[in-house]
């Protein structure tokens, strides 16, 4: 059941107000999960935006997973992640001298 509302052509977001529980937790209306397509096995990425801003955004695991078997098909995956460990290693050595000295 489709409950997007449109308007002269425009689609009208679904707008809710929401509490936060003592555990830091909400609870997203139906109309929103109805409408973005989350259901209790979605996976969520949460970010702070800055200036009070929360972003939630649905992941497309399955998509996502998809995509890198495609872009890794017949690299090297291990000498990958060692080159990006030693680039993460150099950026911190640079970055904290005083530790590594």
């Amino acid at each position: 059941m489709d409950k997007v509302i449109w308007h002269n052509g425009i689609r009208i977001p679904v707008v809710e107000v929401v509490s936060v529980d003592k555990a830091g937790r909400i609870v997203i209306p139906k109309a929103i999960r109805d409408d973005a397509g989350i259901d209790e096995r979605a996976k969520l990425l949460i970010a702070s935006a800055g200036h009070g801003r929360v972003v939630l955004q649905k992941l497309d695991v399955k998509g996502i997973a998809a995509r890198l078997e495609k872009e890794l098909t017949g690299k090297n995956v291990t000498e990958i992640a060692r080159r990006v460990r030693e680039d993460v290693n150099a950026r911190i050595r640079k970055a904290y001298p005083d530790v590594f000295a």
